[in-house]
């Protein structure tokens, strides 16, 4: 949970960033990250050992499973010694006849750290990229976030199909693990060595159970939040949980 990179790992790190990628890629000054509050801070962050063992090199002595753990912390440390992408903020007016159609997006200009990770697609559980798409619905930062082809004025665009639907508004979806962690994470409570044991404890008791990898409150898992916040509603404030830790 620390972020911090000792001196001589980002050295190592911006040397093989510019051999691999070019200098266009390295940020002026090596980048520091601020460590959440909660953050056990007397280690680095994970990290490889060495830039010398890249993913392809450590291939052939892991596992499939362990090959991808270290391709992940691979490319997360190296994409954050990286420097930023960036994007032009558009939007496409396409008139056809009566109507007026416009996509909201951006357009990439350069690549940055998105050349070796894609911040964001591991964030989101699988289903809520499914339902999503499913039920047509997207947030505003999702709509403006979205990439658009390179276009200019007077393009002409080619009708590939058009699919009248009715969209109507869906409730938040459940919490999976990942979600329910990310949401622990956001508001101070628990850390790393302690998320296992709270997903255990909410399986055991029998409070929620899992479908869908969603995880959905049970009985008696209602019956105990209701008598705890109607009658201990102070303590079970997220704040005062996260203060007292």
């Amino acid at each position: 949970d620390s972020t911090r990179v000792s001196p001589e790992a980002q050295a190592h790190a911006r040397d093989f960033v510019a051999q691999r990628y070019g200098q266009a890629y390295l940020p002026a000054q090596p980048p520091v990250y601020k460590s959440r509050k909660q953050a056990q801070d007397a280690h680095e962050a994970i990290r490889p050992t060495s830039m010398e063992w890249t993913p392809e090199r450590v291939a052939p002595f892991l596992e499939t499973d362990e090959l991808k753990v270290y391709t992940l912390i691979w490319n997360r440390f190296i994409a954050s010694q990286m420097g930023p992408a960036i994007y032009d903020q558009t939007a496409v007016d396409i008139p056809i006849a009566d109507y007026l159609f416009r996509a909201n997006g951006q357009v990439l200009k350069f690549d940055g750290f998105t050349r070796v990770y894609m911040e964001g697609l591991d964030e989101k559980a699988p289903e809520d990229r499914e339902r999503e798409s499913d039920s047509g619905e997207v947030a505003g930062d999702a709509q403006s976030n979205r990439l658009l082809p390179p276009l200019k004025a007077g393009d002409k665009l080619k009708l590939v199909e058009l699919t009248p639907e009715q969209h109507f508004t869906q409730p938040p979806p459940r919490y999976s693990e990942a979600s329910l962690i990310k949401r622990l994470e956001e508001l101070g409570i628990g850390r790393p060595s302690t998320y296992t044991s709270i997903l255990q404890t909410l399986n055991d008791r029998n409070y929620v159970r899992t479908e869908k990898k969603r995880l959905i409150p049970e009985d008696r898992g209602r019956i105990v939040t209701a008598f705890l916040t109607n009658f201990f509603d102070r303590y079970v404030e997220y704040g005062f949980t996260a203060d007292l830790e």
